[in-house]
């Protein structure tokens, strides 16, 4: 009925940069020659309770950084998917010596930085305060309090996380990617949703914790300034009385590949670009005897500018951004993926140059000057990568992880020095399998399905990866029909205009959650259209207050008051209306009927809406019913311009008038799940409402 307005905040960085004189931009530049690699070697030695410790000295700096991690397998989570993503979040929260803003003020005070996850955790600062860097780890991992109230949080922020990626075609392509690849019953191919996200329970994330937080299963890597035996000391001191105990282990059965190409395809509704990804299992870990020469084929396949699938796709054909792949190693089944966003009417050409590349890879040699710039800029990032100590720390956690050789990253640029063409054509061909891959779409299923079935066998599924149908095809809009017979239409499915006309003054108390936090919104209404919104956020007060007071329009946001511009008040004005159908005509706003369309499942009838301001709004009219089910508009904000999608759901009669309870979409991509809690009308509304 009203619209709720949210403010959406952003901060726009800009950065800029002078060179002394001019760059020649059409040549490329050479790359650079290989760099020496310095990884450090590291000391051993493990406490009686089993804890493995290496610690890799460096005097170069006056830093230190301690790295635990845990050796667990994969773990299949099934209907309660993403309690162990809970776990990091749970031990930040505060243990029994320090409750969680205590711990903060501690290590913001000396300058640190603190982080656990669900495998693990870290610290790392200054060296002259490695034992209390050591005190904050070991209290974080071994006293952990577990408050209830930081779970609840966690899950509702998840929860507001997923419905604002709902709709996301990178959301929804990471998912069910994922799904198709590896099984939904697979550790690798199952996500959270809202379902097993309300499955999730305090005792589960203590029952991980309890199970894998082991030292006979931690690895503590040590880097910095300090030496050996001092953090031996130290170590013995914080996790000595640590007890060891068994540690579950898991095995899955290898996921099914398919016998022959597989096209997966999300329909979403009004997409413009597709998003496509090409996968096959991958049989490959790190140490391998082919990691190396896969490193260096994913540099040249895609791993950037000058991969090949980026100068055809976007440089050759300009059929997109950027397209990138490659195959990545992982500890049960790695895979091989390449992706790209694409223009609807080229989403099948676009397939065509990615299955293209992919068989010029498997079945011809790279050129000599190719393969050489690859390996020289694998060694020099892979030199750069080893001025980060979590990097060196997750190395060394590898070494131990996929039981490598000591000296493995050592020697990791002499074996990717020794990398041929031949290898990279038997990589290739072992692992890029045009006859076996996946190819998943997420798009606008009615304008590019047809295209797809040449590919292979089309499978329309879900947002969660679940067999469907084809989506509805257009539909035709009934002769005869016009704007203002649908307007009729919607005035008699409400209610009728006597009934609306009736209502002088309404009062409407909302809630919803926005990050992790209860949001209560008050709306009043004075006919014609006097209206007051007020956001008040849990534990911050009241955070925005607008109001049109019939001629004028005013908003305080965070006890700021914020112009308001002509166009905006002349927006306001027409939407404060309880129903602003009903005064279109005499506000200037035109409208015209956009045909018809499939939402939700319900036929719709689309009429375009375009305010004086120049505002346009698309409404959508529910066929069968009348009622209006959806508008979208395109809103302008500091992050560029963006959809605002509202939904009306849960119509229910008040005072012999539908109002619908439910409020649902996106705005200024903030999701909206907004719940009518209390409706009055025709009461007294308290002096000053309308004013600021």
């Amino acid at each position: 009925m009203k619209n709720i307005l949210f403010i959406s905040l952003a901060t726009l960085l800009l950065g800029a940069c002078n060179t002394s004189a001019p760059l020649d931009r059409s040549i490329r530049p050479s790359a650079a020659p290989a760099k020496e690699n310095t990884f450090g070697e590291y000391e051993e030695f493990k406490l009686d309770n089993g804890l493995t410790v290496y610690v890799i000295e460096s005097s170069k700096l006056p830093t230190i950084s301690y790295n635990l991690s845990f050796d667990i397998d994969p773990i299949f989570e099934g209907d309660k998917a993403g309690y162990t993503s809970m776990v990091g979040d749970l031990l930040e929260a505060g243990t029994k010596n320090r409750n969680k803003e205590n711990l903060n003020k501690e290590v913001d005070f000396i300058g640190a930085n603190m982080g656990v996850y669900s495998g693990g955790a870290y610290t790392s600062g200054l060296s002259k305060y490695n034992e209390k860097l050591m005190d904050i780890l070991s209290d974080v991992v071994l006293n952990p309090v577990f408050p209830e109230d930081e779970l609840n949080k966690t899950i509702k922020e998840n929860i507001t996380s997923l419905k604002s990626s709902s709709t996301n075609a990178d959301a929804i392509m990471g998912d069910v990617k994922s799904a198709m690849l590896y099984g939904k019953g697979h550790p690798y191919g199952e996500f959270l949703t809202e379902a097993t996200l309300g499955n999730i329970k305090l005792e589960d994330c203590k029952n991980y914790y309890n199970s894998y937080f082991k030292p006979n299963n931690a690895l503590l890597t040590i880097v910095g300034d300090i030496n050996k035996s001092e953090a031996e000391a130290l170590v013995k001191k914080y996790f000595g009385s640590w007890e060891k105990g068994t540690v579950p282990t898991h095995s899955y059965e290898a996921p099914i590949e398919p016998t022959k190409p597989q096209v997966y395809l999300v329909h979403k509704e009004g997409a413009v670009q597709s998003n496509i990804d090409i996968n096959n299992l991958a049989k490959i870990k790190i140490g391998d005897a082919d990691y190396e020469a896969a490193q260096v084929f994913n540099q040249i396949f895609g791993s950037g500018f000058a991969g090949r699938l980026f100068q055809n796709l976007r440089e050759d054909k300009e059929y997109t951004y950027g397209a990138y792949g490659g195959i990545r190693a992982n500890k049960l089944i790695g895979n091989f993926s390449s992706s790209a966003k694409v223009r609807n009417e080229v989403t099948d050409s676009a397939i065509d140059q990615f299955l293209l590349e992919i068989n010029r890879i498997r079945n011809e040699n790279v050129g000599a000057e190719e393969l050489q710039n690859a390996k020289n800029y694998i060694a020099g990032t892979f030199a750069q990568s080893l001025e980060s100590s979590r990097t060196v720390a997750r190395f060394a956690a590898n070494i131990a992880k996929y039981n490598l050789d000591k000296d493995y990253y050592k020697n990791y640029l002499k074996r990717v020095e020794l990398v041929t063409m031949e290898d990279i054509k038997r990589v290739a061909t072992s692992y890029l399998k045009p006859a076996n891959i996946n190819i998943v779409v997420v798009g606008e299923a009615n304008q590019v399905g047809e295209k797809l079935k040449r590919f292979g066998e089309l499978h329309y599924i879900d947002r969660e990866g679940n067999e469907v149908g084809p989506p509805a095809q257009a539909i035709e809009v009934p002769k005869g029909t016009t704007v203002e017979s649908i307007f009729e239409s919607y005035y008699k499915a409400l209610g009728g205009k006597d009934k609306i006309k009736s209502v002088k003054t309404m009062k409407g108390e909302y809630s919803m959650s926005m990050m992790g936090r209860n949001v209560t919104i008050t709306n009043y209404f004075e006919a014609p259209n006097k209206t007051s919104s007020i956001m008040d956020v849990e534990g911050m007060g009241v955070m925005q207050q607008k109001i049109y007071d019939g001629t004028t329009t005013f908003l305080k946001a965070q006890g700021q008051t914020i112009p308001v511009s002509e166009n905006e008040s002349i927006e306001t004005r027409i939407g404060s209306y309880l129903i602003p159908e009903l005064f279109y005509a005499e506000n200037g706003v035109k409208t015209e009927l956009a045909g018809a369309k499939i939402v939700n499942g319900k036929s719709t009838y689309v009429v375009n809406v375009t305010y004086p301001s120049g505002k346009k709004l698309t409404s959508f009219y529910d066929m069968k019913t009348g009622l209006k089910v959806k508008e979208t508009s395109k809103n302008k904000t500091p992050r560029g311009e963006m959809e605002s999608v509202q939904e009306f759901k849960d119509y229910k009669a008040v005072n012999g008038i539908l109002i619908p309870h439910t409020l649902g979409g996106v705005d200024g991509g903030m999701p909206m799940d907004v719940k009518l809690d209390k409706v009055e009308m025709n009461i007294a509304i308290p002096a000053g409402t309308f004013k600021l």
